[in-house]
């Protein structure tokens, strides 16, 4: 590729780009730190007065306590547990409402991308959704959900980095614009793997067109080796992309998709993986593919508060 020609036009993407990791970086909500430290302060202010009134009410009422400071602590704990628990569920409530502001985030720079690559952004919901929903079906390590989930709104986040005349291009693209547009899961991944928060999206999003035989990019990852996150995301991407009407091309009918992933196991898939798709790709044929976008946010939801520990 001729970089001269396209100078003015990188060193824009790059700033986008940087400023896409900028605001990665920044993206937990200041406002909301705010009132969970404020809630926070307020519970422990409320437990140490309380705590002191009802101690000293406890050693006028009942001298001999004094002798029994187990009785005291005991006794003292009792009486404070409702505050505690109310103030702990205000907290975890002010909790979710931090990851929603993570998924609304993820939501809007999905969205940038698909918009400029005329896709349509309830495909990263989708995706997003259906990863989750097949990780929960092959027993994937739980730890692993909020990346992956993560990893599925942002896969393709590196194709602002892409030259307009090659990521729109109608025709076939020649081998040089196809290496340039196979840059994208590293310009993907130089946006995300500076960033904590996004450590197991990066996962993703740089090895998510890794092929199990090895026959991939970037990397040319095989088999085990590819990301676990990789491996399931790939299955989901490649169902919602056949099964998903697009500006260009008609909705692929549910068996036609499937014969077509079946063709690609232990070549583009993970075996176990995919044996654990196709006995769950019906129902997200029938819950996710033919929901709407509010449908698609309630789901989104759902699989935040069950992995709310983890965000």
């Amino acid at each position: 590729m001729n970089t001269h020609s396209h100078g003015p036009y990188l060193a824009y993407e790059e700033r986008l780009a940087r400023r896409i990791q900028s605001t990665l970086s920044r993206s937990l909500n200041r406002n909301l730190w705010k009132r969970i430290l404020w809630r926070l302060g307020l519970a422990v202010l409320a437990f140490v007065l309380v705590g002191a009134s009802l101690l000293e009410s406890l050693r006028y009422l009942f001298p001999q306590v004094n002798e029994m400071p187990f009785v005291i602590f005991l006794t003292v704990t009792l009486l404070l547990c409702p505050i505690i628990v109310i103030s702990v569920r205000h907290v975890l409530a002010l909790l979710v409402d931090l990851q929603m502001t993570h998924v609304d985030l993820l939501v809007i720079l999905g969205n940038v991308v698909a918009m400029r690559d005329q896709d349509t952004g309830e495909h990263n919901l989708r995706v997003a959704i259906m990863a989750v929903r097949l990780a929960e079906a092959a027993k994937v390590d739980p730890r692993l959900m909020s990346g992956l989930f993560m990893g599925a709104f942002l896969h393709d986040i590196g194709k602002v980095g892409i030259p307009d005349n090659i990521l729109l291009k109608p025709s076939q693209l020649s081998h040089e614009e196809r290496q340039e547009m196979q840059m994208h899961v590293i310009h993907g991944d130089d946006i995300v793997a500076n960033s904590v928060w996004l450590q197991g999206a990066a996962r993703v999003v740089r090895s998510h067109h890794e092929k199990f035989d090895g026959a991939g990019y970037p990397d040319g990852t095989k088999a085990e080796k590819i990301p676990i996150e990789a491996r399931v995301f790939s299955i989901v991407d490649v169902f919602d992309a056949l099964v998903s009407k697009r500006p260009y091309k008609e909705a692929m009918p549910l068996n036609q998709a499937l014969d077509i992933l079946q063709k690609e196991r232990g070549r583009s898939f993970d075996p176990s993986f995919l044996d654990a798709f196709l006995s769950i790709a019906e129902k997200l044929y029938n819950q996710v593919i033919r929901s709407d976008i509010d449908q698609q946010k309630e789901m989104c939801a759902a699989i935040i508060e069950r992995y709310s520990g983890q965000w």
